[in-house]
């Protein structure tokens, strides 16, 4: 019987085709991305923060992305919304768990983290996160959390330092607001102040969306404050010193990283000048820092929403300094990527000295300080070690 070897060829290469190989041997299938979590509050009160955090992600996966990405596997960035809501923080949370990202970094406000965090405990995917302080959040029980930036047992201790040993003021108010970020800060800087021998002249707390603090700026007033401790976040914290000083009080502000946003500055541009607080990021520290944020700020000037780089370079730093190298070394699987975050110690641009994991997950990291001056943060570098 005669064989008609075009028709077989024909045939065959039909049925290559439909069962999805492809032909042509040049040109091999994409690799699935790597899906990665990005938590924040891009709505709220908590806005101004979370749209850092967003930035610097998209920063640092474009910059990954066009590197190759991770082994050929292009980066692909899910964010979730959690309106700086603790309740809403667990449904978005649940979501990015639900799509099974790799790891997740981010996080914003200390009690949205800690309404989310056992879901990624549970599941047993490594979250790294970037805006949240209170000493808890980084624990012995906690396996698959990290935190990259201070937190506050260590932050409100150096502020305390900074204020009765370097700038030698006595009258001390502390104004705090009443979730768990404020209340951490005030009881850690109360204790350090106590300490010294010391204890503040008035002690007053808010909510996060109060708007009015007559009350408690004229109780402060009355006490005749030299410095006023503000641990709270944007927006309130602008107000308070926009009202303080229209109440005529001169006091000068302190506070943590919660008053370490580019918003503080546009809301309050008089009150808050000569305000001393520590932080996350400055470009001065190093050249490197500083070409990232020269360029963080071209790549988003554009945009609707302003460049805020403070949390977007621990974002940044995060997924390209920690997440990407132990994505490269260690791969997909979460436990091996969990114990190489763990593991993981280095140098990253804006830190003085090189870094490293605690058993608790906590980076360690050099003290970081700031004054407003001249309507911009400038580095106090006798607190930085320069």
């Amino acid at each position: 019987m005669a064989v008609n070897f075009l028709r077989v060829r024909v045939f065959l290469s039909a049925l290559l085709i439909c069962s999805g190989v492809l032909l042509n041997p040049g040109r091999a299938p994409a690799k699935d991305p790597i899906l990665l979590g990005v938590i924040a509050g891009t709505t709220g009160l908590g806005s101004s923060y979370g749209r850092g955090i967003v930035q610097g992600a998209e920063m640092a996966v474009r910059d990954t992305n066009a590197e190759g990405g991770v082994h050929g596997h292009a980066l692909k960035l899910l964010v979730v919304d959690d309106a700086s809501n603790p309740a809403r923080s667990v449904i978005a949370m649940r979501r990015l768990v639900g799509a099974n990202v790799a790891l997740v970094v981010g996080g914003w406000g200390s009690s949205q983290v800690f309404a989310h965090m056992d879901i990624t405990e549970n599941a047993g995917i490594p979250y790294i996160v970037v805006g949240a302080t209170h000493p808890r959040i980084t624990a012995d029980e906690n396996r698959w959390t990290f935190r990259v930036i201070q937190t506050d047992s260590v932050m409100a201790s150096q502020l305390a330092t900074l204020i009765t040993d370097t700038l030698q003021l006595k009258r001390i108010a502390v104004l705090n607001d009443s979730n768990d970020y404020g209340v951490g800060n005030r009881d850690v800087f109360i204790a350090e102040l106590a300490q010294a021998g010391m204890k503040p002249v008035e002690v007053a707390a808010y909510q996060t969306s109060d708007s009015d603090f007559g009350v408690q700026l004229r109780r402060i007033a009355a006490a005749n404050p030299d410095s006023i401790v503000i641990f709270g976040t944007v927006p309130a914290a602008p107000k308070i010193m926009n009202q303080a000083r229209a109440l005529g009080i001169t006091a000068r502000f302190f506070g943590t990283g919660g008053l370490a946003n580019e918003a503080l500055i546009s809301l309050a541009p008089k009150a808050s000048e000569g305000t001393l607080l520590m932080t996350h990021f400055h470009p001065d520290v190093d050249a490197e820092a500083s070409a990232w944020a020269a360029r963080f700020s071209k790549e988003f000037a554009s945009q609707t929403n302003p460049p805020h780089p403070i949390l977007a370079a621990w974002e940044y730093r995060a997924i390209r300094g920690i997440a990407v190298p132990c994505l490269r070394s260690a791969g997909h699987d979460s436990r091996n990527l969990r114990d190489c975050i763990a593991r993981w110690k280095g140098s990253l641009f804006g830190l003085s000295k090189a870094a490293y994991f605690n058993p608790m997950g906590q980076l360690v990291q050099p003290p970081l300080a700031v004054e407003i001056q001249g309507g911009a943060y400038k580095l106090l570098r006798e607190a930085h070690g320069k």
